[in-house]
């Protein structure tokens, strides 16, 4: 995974944890042309398709403008059109062209012109008739139902996936705006997507139901929000992830989970090592006693399998983990402070006044 592919998918990959984010980008991935909102919903099967294309934006992209009609009442935006009689309603029409002989000022039907041998005559005059003294002015329609005629049916839409009929007067201008992903992004959009779906797949197998983008409030009360939450066999954990990230995303995602695993078991999924030496301190040294378990490694592919690890090896439970802590900072209560804790003051010197 190319970080530098990675980094233009934008400073938080908290969005692509989101199920309906990854509906929208996969159908953009599989589609072979821009898509309207309407067609990744259809196709996602995701509500609010606006909202998810508003939070990716430099992700996807605007490719073009439509404009078309929409039937409100039944949803429709394609139709088949229907001429019927305006006297009974008949589908059973034809048309006829109604010309003009421009020698004699004759209006009528242009079968009406044609004789028994086949050349066209004007009805009026018999004179001979041909293209350019005959002047077309219009349609004349026939019913075969009830035998009237007229010079414009009735006309109305049946929408292609409802069936159902509507006028024109029902239809609505509507102006759609096609998408596709950029082509920067989407290397990276595809090795994203993947690699989450392994983490699913890794989380299921050994028995966890996954909630994506899960909320805990902190020991510091302040509302952290994780990639996923794992629930299974009456137990939770919360994994987080950060890929290529720059040292400070590095130490915002370690402080979060630090602060968390007061509450739940944490693991924190790294890619690639951490090279920043102060933060590999940090990392190594505020693990002890916490159930905050940091994985790092050079391949992000690497990561459903330490996952897979992580989760077998499980937790210290809370107890065990102030246990490991040894002395917490501060005088404990009902004694005096001790050598190294806060408040101790030693004794006075023998012999002093």
């Amino acid at each position: 995974m190319d970080c530098a592919e990675v980094q233009r998918l934008g400073e938080s990959l908290a969005p692509y944890c989101d199920p309906g984010i990854r509906a929208v980008l996969a159908e953009l991935l599989k589609a072979k042309s821009p898509l309207t909102a309407r067609q990744i919903a259809e196709r996602s099967g995701v509500g609010a398709v606006e909202e998810a294309l508003s939070r990716l934006s430099g992700v996807v992209r605007v490719a073009g403008t439509s404009y078309g009609t929409v039937a409100r009442s039944t949803g429709d935006t394609r139709f088949y059109v229907k001429l019927s009689c305006p006297f009974c309603g008949s589908q059973d029409l034809e048309r006829e062209e109604l010309v003009e002989h421009t020698g004699c000022g004759y209006v009528g039907r242009l079968s009406d012109f044609r004789a028994k041998d086949g050349s066209l005559r004007c009805p009026r005059c018999g004179s001979p008739v041909d293209g350019p003294s005959l002047r077309s002015i219009g349609f004349w329609y026939e019913c075969n139902g009830c035998h009237q005629t007229f010079p414009r049916p009735n006309i109305s839409l049946i929408g292609a996936d409802s069936g159902s009929e509507v006028s024109p007067e029902q239809l609505e201008p509507v102006k759609e705006v096609s998408y596709a992903l950029s082509e920067e992004a989407a290397p990276a959009v595809r090795e994203l997507l993947g690699l989450l779906g392994r983490l699913e797949g890794v989380a299921s197998s050994r028995g966890y139901a996954v909630s994506w983008r899960f909320r805990l409030t902190g020991k510091s009360g302040v509302l952290h929000e994780f990639c996923m939450g794992l629930d299974g066999g009456g137990s939770r954990v919360l994994v987080d992830l950060v890929i290529c990230g720059d040292p400070p995303r590095v130490l915002r995602s370690v402080t979060k989970a630090f602060d968390a695993s007061a509450e739940l078991p944490v693991i924190l999924l790294i890619a690639p090592e951490v090279e920043d030496a102060a933060l590999r301190v940090l990392m190594s040294a505020a693990i002890t006693g916490l159930r905050a378990r940091i994985i790092t490694s050079g391949d992000p592919s690497d990561l459903p399998a330490l996952l897979e690890r992580a989760l077998a090896d499980g937790f210290p439970s809370p107890s065990a983990g102030r246990e490991a802590q040894g002395p917490q900072a501060g005088p404990s209560r009902g004694r005096a402070p001790g050598r190294g804790e806060l408040g101790y003051k030693p004794p006075p010197a023998i012999g002093a006044a």
